[in-house]
């Protein structure tokens, strides 16, 4: 038997405990979404109602389906090479960068598409020796993908094809269907789950890719991410954006170089 229609009170919870952990609020509109997303999921738990599930979400007592429920409630839509013009520029940019030791920040890596769009591209350019890579996303599910790095072969369609030649493997027997990166690329990157609403990471980069998330996010918390991000940006460092978020208009700390490209100022 289906469940009970998600309830306004039931919808509130739902935004409550998403904010709390993310920082993102979910708008009035994606409450069907939820209830789809959820309803499944009553069945799998042995969960009545939907306050029986929240009271599991809310109850601290299965971490595990704490982090389901976040994976499946935050957005990672997202592939090889998005926004390709993005990586063009800063091969460019990379080469007038010293490359003794470019440290890189994949700042909402989802499943890890873009951190190894990243890692690629330094590669290339820098060689295997003089990069490295951190992905981070608030997912904790997200991450353990990122680092199991193992994708459906229809996705490397996007990855350029000397790329796709260079440090792609294609899997065999029971991996058919599927492609990981090479050791080259693996190495150098690592992941780790992390909320850009905390200020408590002290690491410096040289490029920074924080693209397509902070639209998820109201002005103020906006403004948080980035005083948060802009604080371990090297100067002369790298910030890309997506290409819908213009919110460092009047930041002093960046200039903008390309379209939702920006420069760290200072020394």
């Amino acid at each position: 038997m289906s469940p009970q229609p998600l309830t306004k009170a039931q919808f509130a919870c739902v935004q409550t405990v998403l904010e709390q952990n993310t920082g993102i609020r979910l708008g009035q509109h994606k409450r069907v979404m939820v209830e789809n997303r959820l309803a499944n999921r009553l069945k799998l738990t042995n969960c009545e109602s939907f306050d029986q599930y929240l009271s599991i979400i809310t109850s601290g007592n299965n971490e595990d389906e704490f982090h389901w429920f976040i994976d499946k409630l935050t957005t990672h839509e997202t592939s090889f090479f998005r926004e390709a013009y993005q990586f063009e520029h800063l091969k460019h940019l990379l080469t007038d960068m010293p490359c003794s030791s470019v440290k890189a920040w994949s700042a909402a890596c989802s499943t890890g598409e873009e951190a190894y769009s990243i890692a690629m591209t330094l590669d290339d350019i820098c060689g295997s020796a003089n990069w490295s890579l951190v992905g981070s996303d608030v997912s904790a599910a997200a991450i353990l993908k990122a680092r199991k790095c193992r994708y459906e072969l229809s996705l490397a369609d996007k990855i350029p094809s000397e790329y796709r030649q260079k440090y792609c493997l294609k899997g065999v027997g029971e991996h058919e269907g599927y492609f990981t990166m090479s050791k080259v690329i693996r190495r150098f990157c690592q992941f780790k789950q992390y909320n850009l609403m905390n200020s408590d990471a002290h690491s410096q980069y040289n490029v920074i890719f924080l693209r397509n998330i902070l639209i998820y996010f109201d002005s103020h918390k906006q403004g948080t991410i980035i005083d948060n991000v802009l604080s371990q940006l090297l100067p002369n460092g790298l910030l890309f954006l997506g290409h819908s978020e213009n919110v460092l208009r009047g930041r002093s700390e960046v200039v903008q170089i390309e379209n939702c490209i920006y420069r760290r100022t200072g020394k």
